[in-house]
């Protein structure tokens, strides 16, 4: 038997609860198509009680059946249905759906790891590993494709097959620090303790809050004779797992997660089906939704974000503001965040903090390519501070060599009086583009001014 076996399953759920809490997004692709058992409710999300943790799953079965009338069936709406069939533990309807789902779309990847997950729950794992490798031959950078299939071809004792997947893990995803912990496991299980070690220290690295790497980085370093670097590991093994116990409180890890999960779960559903009523151009009951995940999971991000997009489509600048600032609140180092907030206070005639934004923006990311063209572009039109403005087009066009940017640039050299250089931009904006004529007439006006050769 694997020495890998009794992790399997719960490395599995970690990986699961980790990518329910970091990446809601993976629901903004689902919508229900049909209802849940024989609850019957009106099709209006007002006509939903109240969300608590205690009730939540009575609470999904009323917005099965509400959401069920109100987006048409479709693979995303069988793989919503599915996934809110797993989180009410039917297995076998989740597992019909997320199959009628991957008919519906054979090239869904995502739907095939579904598949694959709730397989491996019930240890079938010859078919997740078909499932697993279908996924991946599909898109090989499918979220957690490789590292699943590494687990369960090690548990059906394929340890070469699990090698190469864990492989491909770390080569497709190599910022995914549980990739690096279950090949680090692996190397360790077969005694390639350096091997071990190396993948170990990565998984450290990337994340290191992983607790569960830091243990088998002892055991590889003891094993190896480091008896300091084993012990500092170890140190932080136990001092991670005690900041666990106190961040529980009373509540065990299970109640924890669940709630949470829950709550998440809920709120993601809602904003799911906002995003295909939204496709629909069903706005109003769209905007149900997202007040409703907003409510129920104040502090998830992603609902404030498609709200406030929403409201900026229809003109309600005021009220979006709202939301993208609240996005940015409760994700204060993402540099794309502040850029659309900063768009939204520009068409809100609020030049100041919109520059305020860019420029935090680009301290959290100073190749960030849009921050930098905005900028730029805005002390270009105001006329203020336009070395800078030239500075930030010359850093734009060395991530982004687009014909844009290089206009930009010519635009920029020539306000700062360096025609010659304008010309040799904008030249450039032209042979990237050449059929737009908007940059072709800028440039015979240039070489005009100049009396360049045309």
């Amino acid at each position: 038997m694997s020495v890998l076996l009794p992790r399997f399953l719960a490395v599995l759920r970690v990986v699961t609860r980790r990518r329910a809490r970091a990446s809601p997004t993976n629901l903004m692709t689902i919508a229900l198509a049909a209802a849940l058992g024989s609850v019957q409710v009106r099709a209006q999300t007002n006509a939903l009680p109240d969300f608590g943790v205690e009730s939540a799953r009575a609470y999904l079965r009323a917005l099965a059946g509400v959401i069920s009338e109100q987006v048409g069936a479709s693979s995303e709406g069988y793989l919503c249905l599915a996934r809110v069939q797993d989180q009410l533990g039917e297995k076998g309807e989740a597992e019909q759906l997320a199959r009628k789902a991957l008919k519906s779309d054979p090239a869904r990847s995502d739907i095939a790891v579904f598949l694959a997950d709730i397989l491996i729950r019930q240890d079938r794992m010859e078919e997740a590993a078909a499932c697993l490798r279908q996924a991946v031959e599909r898109d090989p950078k499918c979220a957690g494709g490789y590292r699943r299939l590494g687990m369960v071809l090690d548990r059906l004792g394929d340890r070469a097959g699990a090698q190469d997947a864990f492989a491909a893990a770390v080569q497709q995803a190599p910022a995914d620090a549980s990739a690096w912990l279950l090949r680090g496991k692996a190397f360790l299980d077969e005694g390639k303790l350096k091997e071990a070690v190396a993948d170990l220290e990565k998984a450290c690295q990337l994340d290191p809050a992983l607790a569960n790497a830091y243990y088998p980085l002892f055991q590889a370093q003891t094993r190896l004779g480091n008896q300091d670097a084993a012990r500092t590991a170890l140190n932080k093994f136990q001092e991670l797992k005690k900041a666990e116990k106190r961040d529980v409180g009373i509540l065990t890890d299970d109640q924890r997660d669940d709630k949470t999960d829950l709550r998440a779960f809920a709120a993601g559903v809602h904003r799911a089906a906002a995003a295909v009523l939204l496709r629909e151009g069903k706005t109003a009951t769209a905007q149900e939704h997202l007040l409703r995940a907003v409510h129920i999971a104040p502090t998830e991000p992603e609902a404030h974000e498609l709200l406030g997009q929403t409201l900026v489509r229809q003109g309600r600048l005021a009220e979006a503001r709202t939301n993208l600032e609240e996005v940015v609140r409760l994700r204060p180092n993402a540099a794309t965040d502040r850029v659309n907030l900063s768009t939204l206070l520009f068409q809100l005639k609020e030049s100041a903090p919109a520059v305020a934004e860019l420029k935090r923006a680009l301290e959290l990311d100073p190749k960030q390519p849009a921050a930098l063209h905005n900028l730029a572009r805005y002390y270009l039109t105001s006329r203020n501070e336009l070395p800078e403005g030239l500075a930030l087009a010359q850093r734009l066009v060395e991530v982004d060599r687009s014909a844009v940017s290089y206009d930009l640039l010519g635009w920029a050299c020539f306000a700062n009086g360096k025609t010659n250089e304008a010309i040799v931009a904008t030249a450039e904006a032209v042979r990237r583009e050449p059929g737009n004529t908007v940059y072709s007439a800028r440039l015979r006006r240039l070489q005009q001014l100049t009396g360049a050769k045309q």
